[in-house]
């Protein structure tokens, strides 16, 4: 009797042990074995509909039954669905079991190897809906992110580098994104809705301007762009993640480095952590045999390939933000940064909230230090955002902190981001941020415009089926404090959010239009009166300057909104 329980004991964990190999139209799905769930992509166009695949198993199995029908060289579906589970029963020599198989119209992706926070040695294996071939690449993979890469999280975001049967860089593409051999897949480990930096960065795409060197690199991108998966890791299926390009020196278009003569141009740094050098408050001693200096860490050139590096450029414009007289920074501040990128990225964190993206989660950019030192920025790990906090402990989900009646600069570092606090002091510069909002609150800068990013998203990631494979994996994950994923819930949460945000913004605090505050600076003087006298004059002629300029509300700038900004100064 015992040794019948042991032979028992023993098949059962075989069986979760082993699996028989199966291949539906030549193609031979992903597998976890702790949920006997294969995984299996196939084009969009068979969703909706009844569907028989031409069926293929192994040696090892002697039967499938399926639906109570045997299942020899087909398997056929009433209708391929991507929320549907199907079952089917196999035997093999020595024990019989079930297997379930769930249908996907996104790629899938295999990462194979011991994966911790430093780069392995691994695979990695894909497979796309329209072609039965797996595509295998060699690759160095490990978890991404700082707070994220811990090993008892459920889900991870990862590092890939893809490399060839040498062992050296091999550059790759995929559906049409840039060919480079550094990916990251961001599954949104901290974001109870998975998706908000892939939307942030679209968004940003759209709202951004070019960084000032577009005239001779058109193609350079301050944002990634990315495309879904469902993905395993190892033997696991762990739901849907952005495969997306990496933020670098290729994705800014910034000058290479010259080996020839070892001469600098391009530069790029990565800001951490919140220092007095990333807030720009205070200047420091750098050396340039480093990776970081004051926790901007060195994105390129790379230590390894140029050193020593050259902290200066950064420093510099550190010290002229920290040192400089109210007149010198006004009239030098456009040398040193890329002042329309920076007037978008200050809208941006405002608008969304973005408290985890002042000090850190900032790309700087020279594009060639060797001719000019002026610095642009890209945006970076924006999960953090629009009523989301970089914790869901309880304190912080869904708390004051990220309420959207919330004023930036009280729960954030911005007020204390020297940079943009004496940009904002400069009356110019707030005229254009302030002009800007109100230019973009037309088209991209909705409530409704957002929400439909997300839902659109959440759309296709429901029918797909991802959606409810990933919250059937992760509810009640400790990775978010044990509370549920509801992408619905989330949806409606986020369109609240907007709703309640842009409401605020609109009414209160900075971009607030303070009547007959035509140069938008905060408050109505003598200089609006000066205003429409020069928009009269054709100064100033864009359009939301003529929306200002027309205080009286009479359809049109006349001598009349000058004496009517004169009205409201001598009734203040």
């Amino acid at each position: 009797m015992k040794r019948r329980a042991f032979c028992i004991l023993v098949l059962l964990c075989c069986v979760h042990l082993m699996y028989a190999q199966f291949t539906f139209d030549g193609k031979r799905p992903f597998y976890d074995k702790d949920q006997h769930l294969f995984v299996l992509t196939v084009p969009e166009e068979m969703f909706g509909k009844p569907y028989t695949f031409n069926f293929a198993y192994d040696d090892s199995v002697v039967r499938v039954v399926k639906d109570g029908r045997y299942c020899t060289t087909q398997m056929p579906f009433r209708i391929i669905k991507g929320d549907t589970t199907y079952t089917f029963n196999y035997a093999c020599t020595n024990f019989t079991t079930y297997a379930r198989v769930r249908f996907t119209h996104l790629p899938i992706i295999k990462l194979v190897g011991e994966i911790t926070d430093e780069y392995v040695d691994g695979e990695v294996l894909m497979q796309v809906p329209d072609d039965s071939v797996t595509q295998r690449f060699n690759a160095k993979i490990k978890w991404a992110g700082s707070s994220t890469n811990r090993p008892w999280y459920k889900k991870h975001n990862y590092h890939i580098k893809f490399l060839d049967d040498s062992c050296q860089k091999m550059d790759v593409s995929f559906y049409g994104l840039r060919k480079d051999n550094h990916w990251r897949m961001d599954g949104g480990v901290i974001d109870l809705g998975r998706i908000r930096n892939k939307v942030s960065h679209e968004l940003w795409a759209d709202m951004a301007h070019k960084p000032y060197y577009a005239d001779v690199q058109p193609k350079a991108k301050s944002y990634v762009n990315g495309f879904f998966v469902e993905y395993f890791d190892n033997d696991k299926y762990k739901g849907f993640s952005n495969m997306a390009e990496y933020l670098d020196r290729k994705q800014m278009k910034l000058k290479k480095y010259d080996d020839e003569v070892g001469q600098f141009h391009g530069m790029l740094w990565k800001a951490k952590e919140a220092t007095w050098q990333t807030l720009f408050v205070a200047d420091s001693t750098y050396n340039n045999l480093e990776e970081s200096w004051g926790y901007f860490d060195l994105e390129y050139p790379n230590l390894e390939d140029v050193s020593p590096t050259d902290y200066h450029i950064l420093s510099d414009a550190v010290s002229f933000v920290q040192n400089s007289s109210f007149e010198e920074f006004c009239q030098q501040a456009g040398d040193y940064f890329d002042l329309p990128v920076l007037e978008d990225y200050y809208v941006f964190v405002n608008v969304l909230l973005a408290s985890d993206n002042l000090s850190k989660n900032i790309i700087w950019g020279c594009y060639d230090g060797a001719v000019d030192k002026k610095l642009t920025l890209a945006v970076w790990d924006l999960d953090a955002v629009m009523g989301q906090y970089w914790t869901n402990a309880d304190g912080y989900y869904r708390g004051p902190m990220v309420a959207p009646e919330n004023d930036l600069n009280e729960v954030s570092l911005l007020s204390s981001n020297r940079l943009f606090t004496r940009l904002m002091e400069w009356p110019e510069f707030r005229r254009k941020v302030i002009n800007r909002y109100w230019q973009l609150r037309r088209n991209v800068l909705t409530p409704d415009s957002i929400i439909s990013r997300f839902s659109s998203q959440y759309d296709m990631l429901r029918h797909a089926g991802a959606i409810s494979r990933e919250e059937g994996m992760f509810n009640k994950s400790s990775d978010l404090y044990r509370r549920e994923l509801n992408f619905q819930a989330e949806l409606e949460y986020l369109s609240d959010w907007l709703y309640r945000r842009f409401d605020y913004l609109d009414n209160n605090g900075i971009f607030k239009r303070i009547h007959g505050d035509v140069n938008g600076d905060g408050e109505v003087s003598i200089s609006d009166v000066n205003a429409v006298i020069d928009y009269l004059l054709g100064v100033l002629p864009d359009e939301e300057q003529m929306g200002l300029a027309d205080v009286d509300g009479d359809g049109e700038v006349s001598i009349a909104d000058v004496n009517a900004v004169i009205d409201i100064i001598l009734t203040q």
